[in-house]
This record gives C-alpha cells, sequence and structure tokens, in this order.
C-alpha cells in the first residue's frame, strides 16, 4: 500500500484523518492544517495526495484551517508524477491542463464507495436533526415538518424525524423517489406542489443544491416557521427573500464536520484506505 501521503486542505474532519492515519503507520504531511505546514515538503514526496470531501474551492483556493492561500493547481504542479490522488467530485477541471495531464495522476473518489456514502449521509441526517430540535418549542410528536429531497441524505433525515414522531412531508424530484417516500410511512408531493405542502409545516430542511423553494413555496410557509439550509451552493431557496418574508432561516453546511467530526473523520479514513489498496495494485 502507498505509505506516504500529503493532506491537503479542508475542514476538522482531514486534520483528525491525518492524524489518524499517521496513528496507523503512514507517512503523513499536511497542507493548511496546523501552523507551520505550509513549509512541508511532503508534497513532492508524497505517493498519494488526499484532498478535501466534499472538494470545494472558494476563490481558487481550497479551504485551510489555519489560512494559508491553497489553490489546487499549485499543489498539483509540485506532486510527482503518477501519484494517486483522492478527492471529491470536482477535482476533475484542475487536471485538464497539458502539463498536468503528462504528469500521469491516477485520480480516486471517495465518492466512489456506497458505504462511506450511506454514512456520510447519516452523519449529516443525525446532524441535521440536533440541529432542528428546540428550534419551534413543540416536540417533534406535535410538528409537521418537510424535507426536501429523497437521496441518501433526504431519506435518511427524514426516516429519523419519523422514528421521534414527526408527520413528516417529502418534496421530492422524481416519482420514484416518491413512491419509496409513501413506501417509508411519509406524505411526498412533487415540486411543483411545493406551495400547498409549505402551509401545512413548521419547519422545512432543505438537502436539494438547486433553487426547489421558490418565492410562492417561501411565502406559503406560516410566518415564524423554521427553514434550515442543509444543501451545498447554489443552495435550495434565497435566504435573503426568506428573511424578508419573517422565516427564521439558518444555513449549515458541512454537518458531519460540524456535529461529529471523529465519526467523519472515521469514515474519511475508512474510505482512504480503501482508495489507497486499489491505488497499490
Amino acid at each position: 500500500m502507498l505509505r506516504k501521503l500529503l493532506v491537503a486542505g479542508g475542514d476538522g474532519r482531514m486534520l483528525r484523518m491525518a492524524r489518524m492515519l499517521a496513528g496507523s503507520g503512514f507517512a503523513v504531511s499536511t497542507l493548511g492544517l496546523v501552523s507551520g505546514d505550509e513549509k512541508t515538503d511532503g508534497v513532492t514526496s508524497a505517493e498519494a495526495l488526499l484532498f478535501p470531501y466534499p472538494f470545494a474551492v472558494r476563490d481558487g483556493r481550497v479551504p485551510t484551517l489555519t489560512g494559508l492561500t491553497l489553490h489546487p493547481e499549485d499543489v498539483l504542479e509540485s506532486a510527482r508524477p503518477g501519484a494517486a490522488l483522492l478527492a471529491g467530485r470536482g477535482l476533475e477541471p484542475f487536471l485538464e491542463t497539458p502539463d498536468l495531464q503528462a504528469k500521469g495522476f491516477r485520480l480516486f473518489q471517495y465518492e466512489s464507495s456506497p458505504a462511506f456514502l450511506e454514512r456520510n449521509a447519516d452523519l449529516s441526517a443525525e446532524g441535521a436533526l440536533a440541529q432542528a430540535l428546540g428550534r419551534t418549542g413543540d416536540a417533534l410528536s406535535d410538528m409537521a415538518v418537510l424535507v426536501t429531497g429523497y437521496g441518501r441524505f433526504g431519506r435518511a433525515l427524514a426516516q429519523k424525524l419519523k422514528t421521534l414522531g414527526a408527520d413528516v412531508w417529502v418534496a421530492a424530484r422524481r416519482e420514484e423517489q416518491r413512491l419509496a417516500a409513501r413506501s417509508d410511512g411519509m406524505h411526498a408531493a412533487s415540486l411543483s406542489e411545493l406551495p400547498d405542502v409549505a402551509a401545512r409545516v413548521s419547519m422545512a430542511l432543505n438537502t436539494i443544491p438547486a433553487p426547489v423553494l421558490g418565492r410562492e413555496a417561501l411565502a406559503a410557509l406560516p410566518k415564524g416557521a423554521w427553514l434550515l439550509e442543509l444543501a451545498s451552493a447554489p443552495y435550495g431557496f434565497d435566504r435573503d427573500a426568506a428573511a424578508a418574508l419573517g422565516l427564521n432561516v439558518e444555513v449549515l453546511p458541512a454537518l458531519p464536520a460540524r456535529y461529529a467530526p471523529q465519526s467523519a473523520a472515521r469514515a474519511l479514513k475508512q474510505v482512504s484506505l480503501e482508495l489507497l489498496r486499489e491505488a497499490s495494485l
């Protein structure tokens, strides 16, 4: 198995994972995760570079804990030819220049593991549930709650809410998702029916990274209702418009890192070990 690793940027999950891997006998360097690590020579010596999950850049930079300016292309240009790259989806465009294509990198994606995706969805759902509890003053058993989206995350979240007694409505794009929601004991509606459903609930939790809650649906939510944004950019609704309508709005990205960073790091370590074994074949 590849033993010399560089963990390049990210949040607390990545730092904890780096320490776990070091504790398992790997030679691990970091960039942008601890003070002074910008001086590391680990980039050029690393057999594998581990980028964050999910992979994202802000203003052309990979997020870091130390404030280090970390451009993915700079890291890749310094990396050894043929190195394995572990990353969330989104790194691919940075590998398309002729110079980087010539380096023969091998890309492995965390999302290729269904077990990892299921675990991440479960951690996200548990974190979202922890955020939802106590917001309205009502017990979940006295509440009707809307979950938009019924992918892995949305389904795990809806099931946890139902287990605790909430009256759960699911709005989903595809008919098969709505059928699955009904089979799981939820009410289900299409996205076009959101204005009608919104009027019935006191809390809405969005898991779709696309603008699905338009002004009509937002206006239908009872004034003072809670609206939690759990998806990534471009998000599911206009936050300013929602606040102007008297809704309580909160954006809660990266829930596994916020809620259970140790468990999230453990899941990342496991999928990384699987991908490193694959890269070593």
